[in-house]
């Protein structure tokens, strides 16, 4: 339903009845964008508190479980993808929060025909309200072979992914985002934009899935390796672009996560030997991660292909520098 000429939107809340529940309820009625509606599932059960049919004038619907349960995630949110009426879905957790231009910033931002799912920058605070840093940016899906591409919150999808049969898997008890987000990143590109417009409180819940307290390694590992098995044949296609994988490890050596720029630099390079952007920004990833004689040997064949190129003769400085100050400790 378009009003004004806007498409609709669902704000997807799958709710276990948290006191946050209504800070999120208040960022979503704050959206500058007119059109939208918000449904809640009551993940918690039927004993989720009674919520108006109109909440700070928005349209909003409360959606009971059959019977007296509680909804995993992954069900909870095929529950509300099936009662979104919106031509576009936004979830966002009970306890987390949009800012109020976030529908307004993703849906009027240029985008190519075909692109399905639009996503931004998260904001991430702790229990305090203090900034940690930001989640999301540009890049492509050989990212999905690592962790998702953006939070649940930032992210709107459309419609007729939903009617192609997208959906989430029972199977992931939790993670079941990332999953998501490779199932539809088999059927369309992504279109990023550059702002922060929503918050991600990460050391909130018990999933698992967030930073300190709430962040277990081995459930995200078992996760990951569950969704490199299923969507074995898509990651094989992604995997197998020279350019994708590395604009996606020079996106990993500028964040910190070393592993995960090794990793893609490293099959970069199984692609294409003799790339000399590969052949420095994995010199540079392994000296960064301390190992020294995997980035002399890419170093120096970088500089074969270039002697005077001043930025790999900087890089071999420092890795000589590093290989002094590791004898030295070592006395």
């Amino acid at each position: 339903m378009a009003q004004s000429g806007q498409p609709l939107v669902s704000i997807l809340i799958r709710s276990m009845d948290r006191p946050t529940l209504q800070r999120a309820l208040d960022s979503a009625a704050a959206q500058t964008w007119a059109n939208l509606e918000i449904v809640v599932v009551a993940a918690c059960g039927r004993e989720h508190r009674a919520l108006p049919s109109e909440y700070r004038g928005r349209r909003l619907r409360l959606i009971l479980p059959e019977g007296d349960r509680r909804l995993p995630r992954a069900e909870a949110a095929n529950v509300a993808l099936e009662a979104a009426a919106g031509e576009w879905f936004n979830f966002l957790d009970d306890d987390d929060e949009l800012l109020p231009q976030h529908l307004t910033t993703l849906l009027t931002a240029p985008r190519s025909e075909g692109e399905r799912v639009i996503f931004s920058r998260t904001r991430v605070v702790d229990a305090t309200g203090k900034a940690l840093g930001h989640v999301s940016h540009a890049g492509n899906h050989v990212q999905l072979y690592f962790h998702s591409r953006a939070t649940t919150c930032a992210t709107l999808l459309h419609r007729s992914l939903v009617d192609d049969g997208v959906r989430f898997d029972p199977a992931f008890a939790v993670h079941e985002d990332h999953d998501f987000q490779v199932n539809c990143a088999t059927r369309t590109p992504f279109r990023f934009v550059d702002a922060a417009t929503c918050i991600w409180h990460a050391d909130a819940g018990e999933s698992g899935c967030g930073f300190g307290a709430n962040d277990d390694p081995s459930l995200r590992d078992a996760s990951v390796q569950m969704i490199r098995r299923k969507w074995a044949p898509a990651f094989e296609s992604w995997l197998a672009d020279p350019q994708a994988m590395l604009q996606a490890g020079r996106a990993y050596l500028d964040g910190g996560d070393l592993e995960a720029a090794s990793a893609c630099l490293e099959q970069a390079l199984h692609l294409r030997p003799a790339d000399i952007n590969a052949q420095n920004l994995g010199g540079v990833a392994h000296l960064r991660a301390g190992n020294l004689d995997r980035a002399e040997f890419l170093l120096t064949q970088a500089l074969a292909q270039l002697p005077g190129h001043a930025g790999i003769r900087a890089n071999l400085d420092l890795l000589r520098r590093a290989r002094q100050q590791r004898a030295t400790q070592q006395q």
